[in-house]
């Protein structure tokens, strides 16, 4: 096989080892190589992760054939999917706190993040006069960022 971008037919070289003489491609295909490593690693072996996405399909269906049966749901059962990004922000931050063994920024991000959602989705599913509930999470995620200030 021959090289289209060469002058000289002939195979193709194999690639250097990253190292001295190795040229930027061949640098760049080890780092890739060494983080697909890394994340294979840090997800643990064969399965990628949990499917979140299937979850909430099959609950989305479970609830609406529940309700064809005649369960009768609350009015607003479609809050509760706000729950979802908000249990895996504090999922988050739990674990940045962790590994940090402080309340650092990065841990205190996903915390606010997701105690907002949190609020947000049992103010829409108790059905709470969203007037007032704006206001106390301002108040709230203000006195946070003047916490987190204080920490440091």
């Amino acid at each position: 096989m021959s090289d289209p971008n060469t002058s000289t037919p002939g195979p193709i070289p194999d690639p250097a080892p990253a190292g001295a003489g190795a040229t930027w491609r061949d640098q760049r295909r080890a780092e890739r190589q060494a983080w697909r490593a890394h994340r294979h690693d840090m997800m643990g072996r064969g399965w990628g992760g949990f499917p979140i996405g299937g979850v909430v399909i099959l609950a989305i269906g479970v609830i609406l054939l529940l309700g064809n049966f005649g369960l009768h749901l609350p009015p607003r059962w479609w809050a509760i999917f706000i729950l979802i990004p908000a249990v895996g922000l504090l999922v988050g931050a739990i674990r940045f706190y962790r590994v940090d063994n402080t309340m650092s920024g990065r841990a205190m991000g996903p915390t606010i993040g997701g105690t907002v959602l949190l609020a947000l989705a049992l103010a829409l599913f108790f059905g709470l006069n969203l007037g007032v509930f704006w206001p106390v999470v301002l108040i709230a995620v203000g006195a946070a960022i003047v916490a987190r200030r204080g920490l440091r």
